[in-house]
């Protein structure tokens, strides 16, 4: 007691001034803490908004390219179709369009950090195929392939058409797994992610995203 004693009263004699400033300060560092607090909060809010529209963005333009692509069944008589008519004129050459499906990905592909890891994954792996897919086309509509046997030809087209049907599935997943993520947040879209892992990723356990375009 008598240390707490003789410490009470040094703080008593202390100059007022001393106080002053003691007050002052704790004024000011409350201050830094409750600004510093309103501005995580803030940059929260922000990354959080801008989380939102990129996932918005990519679920649409994803969204347009599945319309787009249709079904297995539609590129399967694709296939038949443009085998059949390679087998009745060894001299056709499929006349294959160029495609571009990643223009609004380009812009915002700088940020893509801002996604979570459960989202980003299956969005990287949908557009790194559709990169291969236009590197095919590339190849598919020059003279070499042109000049290809028919049966090579016919094998490319079938490799085209197959990596096509891939992209279904990836693109699928990446907006299945978005839409969940808006719906029920981080945890669940990785329980979600989890599940189709474990499934090898069977298309038939993704739900079609593309009768809800909100993303939200």
């Amino acid at each position: 007691m008598t240390v707490l004693a003789a410490i009470w009263a040094w703080f008593v004699a202390l100059d007022p001034r001393i106080w002053q400033a003691v007050v002052a300060g704790a004024f000011v560092a409350s201050g830094w803490l409750v600004n510093g607090r309103q501005n995580r909060l803030a940059a929260q809010r922000l990354r959080d908004e801008k989380l939102r529209d990129m996932h918005r963005a990519i679920y649409a333009e994803i969204d347009t390219n599945l319309a787009n692509l249709g079904d297995e069944e539609t590129l399967d008589a694709s296939t038949a179709e443009m085998a059949e008519r390679m087998q009745d004129d060894d001299s056709f050459v499929p006349l294959i369009p160029k495609e571009r499906h990643d223009r609004l990905f380009d812009t915002v592909k700088s940020e893509i950090h801002v996604l979570p890891r459960v989202t980003i994954d299956p969005i990287v792996r949908y557009y790194s195929l559709q990169d291969t897919i236009s590197a095919l086309i590339e190849d598919m509509r020059s003279e070499s392939y042109a000049k290809l046997p028919v049966n090579r030809r016919m094998a490319i087209y079938s490799d085209y058409i197959a990596m096509k049907k891939q992209a279904l599935i990836f693109g699928k997943t990446a907006n299945y797994l978005i839409k969940v993520f808006a719906e029920k947040g981080k945890e669940g879209a990785e329980a979600e992610a989890a599940r189709l892992n474990r499934a090898a990723m069977s298309p038939r356990l993704v739900s079609n995203p593309a009768s809800d375009r909100s993303a939200t």
